[in-house]
């Protein structure tokens, strides 16, 4: 199963725990992850992106104040997972790393 984590980069080490608690399944082929850290240089960052998403299976939200704040995190990549949801092709995962106010999100009617 192919994770797409998708974070604010002030937040990277909540990524780097994630990665060790998901090293087990990983292991175990059970699943993938990736992130924008796996964009080789040159690449194009929108296209990646968006292609790396749409195979993704789960959408892994690593929620704070700092990604509520980042146009791009909540609003083109929680955007485009929202609506892989919808359309039944994604799950979204929440991970609250921090306090915020994210009850009075979309991420609200999601079990985090």
């Amino acid at each position: 199963m192919k994770a797409f984590i998708s974070y604010s980069h002030k937040d990277d080490h909540y990524l780097e725990r994630l990665k060790v608690h998901l090293a087990p399944m990983r292991r175990d082929g059970i699943i993938s992850e990736w992130t924008d850290h796996d964009i080789l240089a040159g690449g194009d960052l929108d296209k990646t992106i968006s292609e790396e998403l749409y195979k993704s299976q789960i959408f892994i939200a690593l929620v704070s104040p700092d990604y509520i704040n980042s146009g791009y995190c909540y609003e083109i990549e929680f955007n485009t997972a929202t609506q892989l949801k919808d359309a039944g092709k994604i799950t979204i995962v929440p991970i609250i790393v921090e306090d915020c106010e994210w009850q009075k999100t979309p991420f609200g009617k999601l079990k985090a």
